[in-house]
C-alpha cells in the first residue's frame, strides 16, 4: 500500500454543482481518450467538495505527475478541448500531501485501501496541539491494544498532514457500506464498551486542540487504477 498521497481538493458552489457534473464527466472522457496513465482516486464530500487522490512512491513522483498532467493538457487542447475555459468560475483547489501512518491504523485482516464494496467514508481532522505528537500516538496505540482484545470489526487509517494548512494535522478515515452500517457498527461498540471507549477518547483528546468531521462518498466512475 502506498504511504504518501498528495491530495487536491476542488471546492464548487452548489449553484454550479450540476455543471460541474457535467463538465468533469466530458473531461474524464477526455483523460481517457488520451491515455492518462496515472492513477488518482476521487471523493465527493457532503460539503460540495471532491478530493483527488494520488498515491505517490516518492516526492520526485508529484514533479512526473505534473509533466504527464502538462502533456496531457497539451494533447487535449490540440484536440479542441480547453479544460481551463471548461472549468472556469466552476471550482478552486487547494492541496495537501499526507503520509499514511501503518503504526497508527488497525486492520487487522490486512483489508487495506479503498474498495467499491465500502464506498461511504468518514473523516475526522484531528488538529494536534504543537508539540504532542508522541502523546497523541501513544493515546492512538491504547486503542490499537483494546482492539486486539476483543472481537470487533472496527477498522481505521491515520494519515498525518505533511504539507497543507493548519498543522499538525491528523486525518483518521472510517468506511463502510453506507452511513446506516456505519452508525449501526458505533452504536454496537457503544453498547458494550462505552465506558472504556469514552476513556481512550478523553486520553486522546488531551493532546487536540481542534475537531473537523466531514462524511463523504468514493467514486469510482472518476477513479483511475484503483486499488486491487
Amino acid at each position: 500500500m502506498p504511504t504518501i498521497y498528495a491530495v487536491y481538493e476542488e471546492f464548487v458552489s452548489p449553484s454550479d454543482m450540476s455543471t460541474f457534473w457535467k463538465v468533469q464527466n466530458k473531461a474524464f472522457e477526455q483523460w481517457e481518450k488520451h491515455g492518462a496513465d496515472f492513477t488518482f482516486w476521487c471523493y465527493l464530500t457532503d460539503e460540495s467538495s471532491f478530493y483527488w487522490v494520488m498515491p505517490l512512491v516518492n516526492f520526485a513522483s508529484l514533479d512526473e505527475f505534473m509533466q504527464k498532467s502538462m502533456e496531457l493538457q497539451k494533447k487535449m487542447k490540440e484536440d479542441g478541448y480547453d479544460g481551463a475555459k471548461e472549468f472556469r468560475d466552476l471550482s478552486t483547489i487547494q492541496s495537501s500531501i499526507i503520509r499514511w501512518s501503518k503504526e497508527l491504523s488497525y486492520h487487522p485482516r490486512g483489508e487495506f485501501g479503498q474498495s467499491e464494496e465500502k464506498p461511504y467514508c468518514e473523516w475526522t481532522f484531528c488538529y494536534l496541539k504543537s508539540g504532542h505528537n508522541e502523546e497523541a500516538a501513544a493515546a492512538v496505540k491504547k486503542y490499537i491494544d483494546f482492539y486486539d482484545g476483543i472481537n470487533e470489526s472496527f477498522e481505521w487509517d491515520i494519515y498525518q498532514v505533511i504539507f497543507g494548512h493548519d498543522t499538525p494535522c491528523w486525518i483518521l478515515m472510517t468506511r463502510a457500506e453506507d452511513e446506516i452500517a456505519m452508525r449501526k457498527l458505533e452504536n454496537d461498540l457503544n453498547s458494550k464498551y462505552k465506558e472504556d471507549l469514552q476513556k481512550m477518547w478523553q486520553n486522546f483528546m488531551l493532546h487536540v486542540r481542534k475537531l473537523e468531521n466531514r462524511k463523504g462518498w468514493f467514486m469510482p466512475v472518476w477513479s483511475k487504477n484503483l486499488p486491487e
